[in-house]
């Protein structure tokens, strides 16, 4: 067959040949102020640079009266920067993760930002003065300040602590906070997580701070002024030489001045480099092998026998089963994700037991690290500047074994790729490994495979099927046949309660919310038994008042007999019924005669379908409820269903069951 026209070799069109980002231009009245922003930094700077005598500038150099002056600027600059990295990490780290006086704390940060330098300069004196608070301690250790080269420094501290403090604090808070959540997960310590994976993602911000401190020191002038002094070759830094010589020689001044800006852009060039040099490889296709089940197993088996979970305490306690894979099920907002923070360690305010031990109550709290849980949520969490097999090796504690288990799981290849190269796909496919890698006895599973791919998924799901028995799963999921082929149980959470633990055939059978109805293809009403009609065997036909229309459906045999007045459900499918728009005439039947067959009065509220079905699923409005109607496509065009038409839904009795509610 020949090559469609315009296509390339092999009748092929390549999709681009060089892709980059599309630009996103500022509207013009933006740029416009942006450019007279610009213009005012660098309008100065060159106007300075017109007035330097560039001939002399050498010479200005080599007097000694400069160079003493430029060695006393630098050491003082270095000191201080050092000294203001050193604290300032540790500050930033420790408000990143504060609680209650955080934001007062990052307040109080800023002031040597906002005090005019005089003022910081005597706020200096008066603690660490010849006179201040702290000279009886400081003449006893020996220590001196004011008019020292150590003032120098600590003015410069000073004033140049914040911007350390305040560059890395933004880093940490722009930080995913799921990579450190799940390297305490697998078990690293505190200080390998700050140190093998915070400390290394800030590490940009770390000597962006630096370099602004540096320059900071650099141009500090009126503290130090005021609390060291100006002597020559002891406290006489550059802008002090410089504020002095524009009195006496205006030339000299500026070639200083020029000196001085150098050594700054130097400076400040040098810390950005980092940042401006690193770049997030794009992620390439790769092609995952196949897993090695009983390998993955066998590597990833926990040392210790699988626990029970449980949640809350006395009767209303829920318990998860030990060696037992449990869905999670509820609408978004109902408390799944909460609850596995909770067991996970990453929240903490509930009552969870893990075996034997509790880990979380009133005055308890066992860390996340601590627990033998690994949660792991839709975002990876890897460590961005880690490869594929450090990420893992985080975990298992051996690089070989990361290797081997990657090997195992079929993603060998992607061992030395670095984190930001991977997909969407291989990243979640890479944290299953590693979250398994740790051998947790209790596995909390929030819909990882989200962004996996069909024949992946499937993979993983027979590694997770075949290993159940070794540790106590927990799985949050939307899909019925994760429930159905995955779990021996489910746990129903609506409004941040659990409401129901039971079987997936009795969430089939009776699902106690309609999001758990829907979830496994069902419609769910609730309304009051009117009539019990008993049948042979136990069986019978049940009558429910449900918003006014009378429903029938079928009693099994063994269940408890109910009597008019109690509270009921009625479940039955899609399928099961039939969809007839009415006129407004005809809709004011109210509910059918339950001998001539229940209908249900509503109105369209939407209509969903997919290609290839064959039919539409119409979504009815039922008082305060809703219906899902299969309606074949060619009778829902015929009847004209649209949104907002009027129906009526016929529900064969045969086809309704009824279940006691509560």
């Amino acid at each position: 067959m020949a090559a469609a026209a315009g296509t390339g070799p092999g009748g092929r069109t390549p999709v681009a040949e060089r892709l980059d980002r599309a630009p996103r231009r500022a509207p013009w009245p933006l740029a416009a102020v942006a450019a007279l922003a610009l213009a005012l930094i660098l309008g100065p700077v060159a106007a300075l640079g017109l007035r330097v005598p560039w001939a002399g500038l050498p010479g200005i150099l080599a007097e000694p009266g400069t160079v003493a002056m430029l060695r006393l600027s630098l050491a003082a600059a270095v000191q201080s920067t050092l000294l203001a990295v050193a604290a300032g990490v540790p500050l930033a780290v420790t408000l990143a993760g504060a609680r209650g006086g955080a934001r007062l704390a990052r307040f109080l940060v800023l002031l040597p930002l906002a005090m005019p330098p005089v003022v910081a300069g005597m706020a200096l004196t008066a603690a660490l003065g010849t006179r201040g608070v702290a000279a009886p301690v400081l003449d006893a250790l020996g220590l001196e300040f004011a008019f020292a080269f150590p003032g120098v420094v600590l003015s410069h501290v000073f004033i140049s602590l914040p911007f350390v403090v305040i560059a890395v604090d933004s880093a940490l808070r722009q930080l995913d906070p799921e990579i450190p959540d799940s390297a305490a997960g697998v078990g690293m310590s505190r200080a390998a997580v700050l140190t093998r994976v915070t400390l290394p993602a800030v590490a940009p911000a770390v000597a962006s701070g630096a370099g602004l401190a540096f320059a900071r020191s650099l141009g500090e002038f009126g503290t130090t002024l005021t609390f060291a002094g100006s002597m020559p070759g002891v406290t006489r830094t550059m802008p002090l030489g410089i504020y002095l010589e524009r009195e006496l020689d205006q030339d000299r001044a500026y070639a200083l001045a020029a000196v001085l800006i150098a050594v700054a852009v130097a400076a400040i060039a040098a810390a950005a480099a980092p940042a401006l040099l690193r770049r997030t490889p794009a992620p390439v296709a790769r092609v995952a092998g196949a897993i090695d089940v009983a390998r993955m197993r066998e590597l990833t088996r926990p040392t210790a026998p699988p626990v029970a979970v449980t949640v809350g305490a006395g009767a209303a306690a829920t318990v998860f089963a030990a060696g037992a894979t449990t869905a999670l099920v509820g609408p978004n907002g109902s408390g799944k994700s909460t609850l596995a923070g909770l067991i996970a360690g990453r929240l903490r305010g509930g009552r969870i037991r893990v075996g034997d031990t509790v880990v979380d109550a009133p005055g308890v709290f066992v860390p996340a690290r601590r627990r033998g849980v690994v949660l792991l949520t839709q975002a990876a969490g890897l460590p961005r500047t880690a490869t594929v097999a450090s990420a893992v090796a985080m975990a298992t504690g051996d690089r070989a074994l990361a290797r081997e288990l990657l090997a195992a799981a079929g993603l060998a290849e992607l061992a030395e790729v670095r984190v930001p190269a991977l997909s969407g796909g291989q990243a979640a496919q890479v944290a299953l490994v590693r979250a398994l890698g740790a051998r947790p006895g209790v596995l909390i599973l929030d819909e990882p495979l989200a962004a996996v791919d069909a024949d992946s998924t499937r993979q993983w799901h027979r590694l997770l099927a075949a290993a159940a028995a070794d540790r106590t799963t927990l799985l949050v999921t939307h899909d019925p046949v994760e429930v159905a082929g995955l779990c021996s149980a489910a746990v129903v959470l609506e409004a941040g309660e659990i409401v129901a633990r039971l079987s997936p055939d009795e969430l089939s059978a009776a699902p106690p919310t309609r999001f758990a109805a829907e979830l496994m293809g069902l419609n769910r009403l609730t309304g009051t038994i009117v009539e019990v009609r008993p049948g042979a065997d136990g069986a019978g036909e049940v009558l429910v008042d449900c918003a006014g229309t009378v429903l029938r459906g079928g009693l099994s045999g063994g269940r408890p007999a109910p009597a008019p007045g109690d509270p009921a459900m009625v479940t039955w499918a899609p399928s099961a019924g039939s969809l007839e728009r009415v006129d407004d005439a005809a809709g004011d039947r109210g509910g059918a005669d339950p001998e001539e067959g229940p209908g249900l009065a509503g109105t369209v509220a939407r209509l969903r379908g997919a290609p290839g079905d064959g039919a539409v699923a119409a979504v009815v409005a039922v008082g305060e409820a809703e219906i899902t109607v299969a309606v074949p496509t060619a009778e829902a065009i015929a009847r004209r269903l649209r949104v907002g038409a009027p129906v009526r839904c016929q529900l064969p009795p045969g086809r309704v069951s009824v279940h006691p509610a509560g």
